[in-house]
C-alpha cells in the first residue's frame, strides 16, 4: 500500500524538520542552517499532497515526469518568489539542487524496492 509509505515519509519529514529547528541548527553547521529544510521540503510536500489526494479523490501522483515538472515549478516559486516576498532573500543554486535531491529520494523511497516475485 503506497499511501502507507507517504504517511511514513510525511511523519519522518516533520520529525526531521522539528529536529533541525530545535537541535541541528544549534550545532553551527551551515548545511543545517541553509539547506537541510530545502532537502526535506519536496518529500514533505509530495507526501502531504499524495495523502490528501488519496483520502479525498482516491488518487496519487506517482509519475516521475509529473513530480519532476512540479519540482521545477516549486523551485522557481521558492527561489524567485522569495526574492519578492522575503526581505534579504537571495537566489541559491544549492537550494535547487537540494530540491531535486529531495525529489529523487522521495521517488526512490516511494517506489523501490518493489516486491520481487519468486520464479517458482
Amino acid at each position: 500500500m503506497k499511501i502507507r509509505k507517504d504517511l511514513i515519509i510525511l511523519i519522518c519529514c516533520v520529525i526531521l524538520f522539528l529536529a533541525n529547528q530545535f537541535y541541528f541548527k544549534s550545532l553551527g553547521i551551515s548545511f543545517f542552517n541553509d539547506h537541510f529544510n530545502d532537502l526535506i521540503a519536496i518529500p514533505l510536500y509530495f507526501a502531504a499532497v499524495n495523502v490528501i489526494l488519496y483520502y479525498t479523490l482516491n488518487r496519487e501522483i506517482n509519475s516521475f515526469k509529473i513530480l519532476f515538472l512540479l519540482t521545477i515549478v516549486l523551485s522557481v516559486l521558492g527561489e524567485f518568489g522569495s526574492l519578492y516576498t522575503r526581505k534579504g532573500s537571495v537566489f541559491d543554486y544549492w537550494d535547487i539542487l537540494c530540491y531535486f535531491i529531495g525529489l529523487i529520494t522521495y521517488y526512490m523511497v516511494k517506489n523501490y524496492p518493489k516486491k520481487i516475485q519468486s520464479e517458482n
